[in-house]
């Protein structure tokens, strides 16, 4: 019997040609690679980048492509610099130059007409509430909801009605902050009509929102969840203790 045909996403190796600070904790590094000279690319897809722990074992890590730019077959990934993992270290130590190997792109979000739009998430959604928000129509307003730690985190966003959550000293990943920003939202003039909504963050904290977008009148079905870490995931290291980690640069889908 033959076997079944396994499709893998395509190993794209690329170069770094630029690498700049975009504030404290974001770094924006820029790729090319001749594999993906004249591809269109859709708002919000990511790479997964092919790293190396100090160990030399193999880990993937996946990141937002905030700008592509076909003609030169180059990707803009805005990363955010938190704790010591290997995603974070590649984002703080890359220089033009150096190499790497990448999947994707990948990606299950479709931009659909809609009246309104509602964007919400951390600062580790920030490349791609940015990236929606840039795609969106003229005649379709965003709001965004953006939780961040405090103002230096703060980045543009175009043609969105932003409103920055500083989180302090809080720990990060929970919900009640963006919650009950949520809840006290002025919704004048949109009331009644089918809005779209994009919760992207902390895994649990973007599930837990989905109600109440559904409270604020947005459809079920007309919501896109997208988790890029986890609260308390569980130390890889055996024997370790389930710890709460801050803003790990590991992506996954929750939903599509």
């Amino acid at each position: 019997m033959t076997a079944p045909l396994v499709r893998r996403s395509p190993t794209h190796p690329a170069k770094v040609v630029a690498a700049v600070d975009l504030t404290p904790r974001m770094r924006r590094i820029t790729l090319r690679t001749e594999s993906m000279r004249g591809i269109e690319l859709r708002p919000a897809q990511d790479v997964e980048l092919l790293l190396r722990e100090p160990s030399g074992r193999r880990v993937k890590r996946r990141y937002t492509i905030r700008h592509a730019r076909p003609d030169a077959g180059e990707l803009d990934l805005d990363v955010l610099l938190h704790g010591s993992g290997p995603g974070s270290h590649w984002g703080a130590t890359a220089r033009p130059g150096d190499e790497v190997e990448f999947q994707g792109p990948r990606g299950k979000l479709e931009l659909r007409p809609a009246p309104w739009h509602l964007l919400v998430g951390d600062e580790s959604a920030l490349p791609a509430i940015a990236a929606i928000s840039a795609a969106l129509p003229v005649d379709e307003p965003a709001l965004a909801l953006i939780e961040v730690g405090d103002e230096s985190d703060h980045l543009p966003v175009d043609h969105a009605d932003v409103h920055w959550l500083h989180r302090g000293t809080a720990s990060a990943g929970g919900p009640d902050l963006l919650a009950a920003a949520l809840e006290d939202l002025d919704l004048a003039g949109l009331a009644g009509l089918p809005g779209r909504g994009y919760l992207m963050g902390e895994s649990r904290a973007m599930v837990a929102l989905r109600a109440v977008l559904e409270g604020r009148g947005i459809a079920h079905d007309a919501i896109f969840v997208k988790g890029y870490w986890n609260v308390g995931r569980p130390d890889r290291l055996a024997g370790r203790a389930p710890s709460r980690q801050p803003l790990p640069d590991r992506a996954h889908d929750v939903s599509g």
